[in-house]
């Protein structure tokens, strides 16, 4: 049975330390008459008790200077020039201080990637909007008295030791109130190396990312694996590589991509265009079974291959593209692991391709126009940013 008081247990959770001071007994309480109101029905009680921790979390960020939703706000700002994703920043929106958009945002968040059965929430759902609006009067009342935490406080700039360090960025990859949404389904099968490889929080950003946000120490640059080195490719697998370039340029008069109807079709480009060998551990038969095939060459990468997606891309030169299709499944392009290769999606959305992605039932195309880039991040995390 789930207690219906949230605990100073449950706000330890989401923070760094262990021992709980007057500062956390005040927020534990501040979250406690936040979860006294009308929450969104079908939103499960736990995550209810979640969006209470992550807002008072959210304004003891902004009141103590720890710098977590400032630097998801300017890095937004940086990648898409607007504060926030899919809504305007109200007329009297101020940054560092709370607004009733930031609440807004990280209700939805928190749903969104709310670990249980459900489909993809509308960023506009009335109910979402109507919490926030609730939230955002209570922060408001409480926000020039309520205490900093000093122990927070600039508390990326830096590290004494490289144990601290360590510490911080465990923190800091999966325990916060805007990275543990998006890390929460994984955390228990990652092992602590893969925190540097594997990117967090609301736009998909690697550790390193985060830092160069939180902090100007260049100290930061001498702790092992944060900071990515620099990539090195086999000599023979480059020449590799540059040959299928070659070759696939050549054999599609310079298209770097190409749709091929059937299984036929992709024997035939392999054999032929490609010079592969007419074998099965070329000729991939365990996909004889998939209707259709994308095929996407790169120099330095080689090639890769996605199969049945091909009616969702709006591209001139796919003559399997079929718009109602689209419009029934395009969005799970940006949203469903390992359907489509990152290269390729990153293609798509750069090149405007996926115009009649919408939201599951029909709804927000333009919404999901505009924040295409955005939601794959939010949505795919590795499986969108990795290789």
């Amino acid at each position: 049975m789930i207690p219906n008081k949230i605990f100073p247990k449950e706000w330890m959770e989401i923070h760094p330390y262990t021992t709980i001071n007057q500062t956390d007994l005040y927020f534990t309480s501040l979250a406690n008459e936040l979860y006294k109101q009308d929450f969104p029905s079908d939103l499960p009680e736990p995550y209810r008790r979640k969006i209470c921790l992550y807002t008072a979390a959210y304004l003891e960020d902004t009141i103590s200077e720890l710098g977590l939703w400032s630097s998801f706000r300017r890095k937004h700002k940086e990648l898409y020039g607007t504060a926030l994703p899919f809504w305007p920043t109200e007329k009297d929106y101020i940054e560092d201080e709370i607004n009733e958009t930031d609440l807004r945002f990280i209700i939805w968040n928190t749903w969104e990637k709310a670990c249980y059965p459900h489909p993809y929430i509308n960023p506009n759902n009335e109910q979402i909007k109507k919490l926030a609006h609730s939230f955002y009067h209570m922060l408001s009342s409480v926000y020039e008295t309520a205490p900093e935490n000093e122990k927070l406080k600039g508390y990326f700039t830096g590290f004494n030791t490289e144990t601290e360090a360590e510490h911080k960025l465990s923190w800091l990859f999966g325990h916060t109130y805007l990275t543990e949404p998006a890390i929460a389904p994984y955390i228990k099968n990652l092992a602590p190396q893969h925190r540097f490889i594997v990117p967090t929080g609301p736009l998909a950003l690697f550790l390193y990312e985060w830092i160069e946000i939180l902090s100007n120490n260049p100290s930061w640059q001498t702790i092992k694996n944060l900071f990515p080195g620099p990539e090195t490719l086999l000599e023979d697998m480059k020449k590799h590589h540059a040959e299928i370039y070659r070759k696939f340029m050549e054999g599609t008069g310079g298209k770097n991509i190409v749709y091929l109807n059937g299984y036929e079709s992709l024997h035939r480009f392999l054999t032929e265009i490609l010079e592969w060998p007419d074998d099965d551990d070329h000729m991939l038969p365990q996909l004889k079974t998939h209707k259709n095939f994308i095929l996407m060459v790169n120099p330095e990468k080689g090639i890769l291959l996605a199969k049945d997606i091909c009616a969702y891309i709006a591209d001139k030169n796919n003559p399997l593209y079929n718009r109602e299709e689209a419009k029934k499944h395009a969005f799970r392009l940006l949203t469903e692991e390992t359907l489509c290769p990152p290269d390729l999606l990153t293609y798509c959305i750069t090149n405007k391709l996926l115009p009649d992605a919408m939201l599951p039932g029909g709804e927000e195309q333009a919404l999901v126009s505009q924040n295409a880039d955005f939601i794959a991040r939010h949505s795919l995390l590795s499986f969108y940013r990795g290789d």
